[in-house]
């Protein structure tokens, strides 16, 4: 080996931008890909959101749904209400239930299934619907009236179901 050794050049950057293929079609409005698109024009990769009151658009919102399109309500709430003790007594997790339930009835219920998990499982027996009324005070609104046997303690319970988007969601929920 020759003991010719040459040192490293030096490195120089240069900035140049980034190269994006031509825009066509009407939703640039004739703005050339590399220039900034005119005040009030689209721009590709933003999203246009309006968080004001009257912004709510009700086409892709939750849909109200007919009490004639949704499952048979007092055999759904029968399932339900069971399910539901089922997760107080802590012997189910309340995600299974997740579609069904309002955020914050969801929450209540986790708490309180939280709560019977922390205390360890009862010895009695599995949760009872002893009695369920169901009355329909509006189209697409179903409420209910339960006497159940939770605990070894006979309790009543009252939830308020909603038509949404194709199901019953439970949007109120009492346990007494």
């Amino acid at each position: 080996m020759t003991g010719s050794s040459r040192t490293p050049g030096v490195l120089h950057l240069r900035l140049i931008d980034a190269p994006e293929p031509p825009a066509e079609g009407p939703d640039w409005s004739g703005t050339d890909a590399r220039s900034q698109p005119a005040e009030g024009d689209y721009v590709q990769g933003t999203l246009a959101v309006d968080f004001r009151d009257g912004a709510y658009d009700s086409y892709f919102g939750p849909q109200a749904t007919a009490t004639d399109d949704l499952p048979e309500a007092r055999a759904w709430a029968h399932r339900m209400v069971r399910a539901l003790l089922e997760i107080c007594a802590g012997t189910r997790p309340v995600d299974q239930l997740s579609r069904w339930l309002a955020p914050e009835v969801r929450e209540r219920v986790a708490r309180r299934s939280a709560l019977a998990r922390r205390r360890g499982r009862c010895r009695s027996a599995p949760p009872v619907v002893r009695a369920l009324l169901d009355c329909h005070p509006a189209d697409g609104v179903c409420e209910v009236a339960a006497v159940v046997h939770l605990d070894g303690r006979v309790r009543a319970l009252a939830l308020r179901m909603s038509g949404v988007d194709g199901r019953w969601v439970i949007t109120a929920l009492e346990l007494g």
